[in-house]
């Protein structure tokens, strides 16, 4: 049996004829999924899909060619030119409602002169596989992949079909891909029960030890706002006090300087909760009873320190671009900010615009939407989430299944919108220093262990959701 570097080096359909199926009389052959799973992708990190522009299509082809060669039914989308999605199933036989494996198949630019690797090379080294994507989020799409090809080649009885959904445009907000494919064509998503996604956030001591394993029922959700001020134009030898860009700066020096009450929804409440067994015996029960110990100001103190915690509890707002004049000797008449907010889960857009401008306080200040979404969230109290529990009580006996909400924002809104239960989740477990880092920085990298028994426990989660 050759190593898995060797098996990286080799050619990809060398690999994928050696296997003509994965059922062995006493199950699967591991080694030889894993093996393949890694050659796989490392074709697949050397597609370059850096958005913008995207160019997704070339992504959604390499996994069409191997869904024709596999017979697995799927369907290319180029809703504009180079924006690529690719919908592939596996069929069960109906018996429950499909279960969606949902990736992005763009990702964000990269500078090349800061990396150690070509970003597009798929290197292997030093036990890790190096490329833009490696985290976020070809290695989980290629775990969700292999999954597929899996229970296609090994026959698997499913009681419900499993639906690989590759899309475009997700560092960008998703417009282009899984929204557009929500709102095009909700017919092949055929009412799913369960979406599985990047997110979720697991805990792993430095020793490798599985703490906790998440599942994300929710995150918080983007409220991107243009603030646009207006006054009087001239030439800049005159200063006018009325000026757009003077009401621009007062307006954002008041919107820094405000604090966003707290406030503990209860998909954030459940999630402290859930962490409660493995905080300091000190702390345990104030967070068993989260709601009471936030009244006092000691602790909520404590709490606010870490600053993941504390934008769990606020909204927050960040100042991100600013335009004026493009000119230093004009006045313009109008100014704008860009700012990013973000609002936790259940607050509505146009109440928060409304306390913004209670903030600013200025008539001449106009607050609009670029882009914004539904802040929602799923039940945690479902076959999957029970499914990830059982698996993760026979693996890691001790560990804790919990329910992180993201401080950032995924695709997992559109399909939370059409009723669908989606959660983040990454089955990539190893300690901190074996699982990899450079997430939308320098020389990204999953470990390679980390990767193939990601691959393993991933397939478990889904086989048990769908048989």
């Amino acid at each position: 049996m050759p190593s898995i570097r060797q098996v990286a080096a080799c050619g990809l359909l060398t690999v994928v004829l050696a296997l003509p199926g994965l059922a062995a009389p006493n199950g699967l052959n591991w080694e030889r999924i894993q093996q393949e799973a890694i050659e796989l992708f490392v074709q697949y990190l050397r597609i370059e899909t850096t958005n913008p522009p995207g160019n997704e299509i070339r992504a959604a082809r390499f996994f069409a060619e191997i869904c024709k060669r596999e017979g697995i039914e799927y369907q290319v989308f180029e809703p504009s030119p180079g924006r690529g999605t690719i919908w592939a199933r596996v069929r069960g036989d109906g018996a429950n409602r499909p279960i969606i494996l949902l990736n992005h198949l763009d990702v964000v630019p990269n500078n090349p002169e800061f990396w150690s690797v070509d970003p597009f090379g798929g290197v292997i080294k030093d036990g890790f596989i190096f490329g833009r994507g490696a985290l976020d989020m070809k290695s989980l799409g290629m775990a969700q992949f292999v999954t597929l090809l899996t229970l296609k080649r090994a026959r698997v009885k499913l009681r419900r079909d499993v639906i690989f959904l590759g899309t475009a445009d997700e560092e960008a907000g998703g417009l282009e891909g899984a929204g557009w494919f929500v709102k095009n064509h909700p017919e092949l998503l055929d009412k799913a029960e369960f979406l599985l996604n990047e997110g979720g956030g697991n805990m792993i001591d430095n020793d490798g030890k599985v703490l906790a394993v998440g599942v994300g029922p929710s995150e918080k959700t983007p409220a991107w706002l243009r603030v646009t001020a207006s006054g009087s134009a001239g030439h800049a030898s005159l200063p006018r006090p009325d000026s757009a860009v003077t009401h621009l700066v007062r307006a954002l020096n008041r919107l820094l300087e405000y604090a966003p009450p707290l406030k503990l929804t209860p998909v954030v409440e459940e999630s402290l909760r859930s962490l409660a067994p493995l905080r300091p015996d000190a702390t345990r029960e104030k967070f068993l009873r989260i709601r009471d110990s936030i009244r006092d100001p000691e602790f909520l103190r404590l709490l606010e320190a870490d600053p993941a915690q504390k934008a769990l509890l606020h909204n927050t707002i960040s100042v991100t671009v600013l335009q004026g004049s493009n000119k230093i000797n004009i006045i313009p008449p109008s100014a704008h900010a860009d700012i990013d907010t973000r609002l936790v889960p259940g607050e509505r857009l146009d109440a928060w615009i409304a306390e913004l401008k209670g903030v600013v306080r200025d008539d001449s200040i106009r607050i609009e939407p670029i882009l914004a979404f539904n802040a929602n969230a799923s039940p945690v109290d479902t076959a999957l989430v029970r499914a990830v529990a059982d698996l993760v009580r026979e693996r890691f006996p001790g560990a804790i299944v919990s329910y992180p909400v993201q401080v950032g924002f995924t695709d997992c809104h559109y399909f939370r919108d059409l009723g669908i239960h989606s959660y983040g989740f990454s089955p990539f477990l190893a300690a901190p220093r074996d699982l990899g880092t450079g997430v939308h920085g320098n020389d990204e990298r999953i470990g390679l262990k980390a990767f193939a028994d990601g691959v393993r426990f991933f397939y478990e989660v889904v086989e048990r959701t769908a048989r």
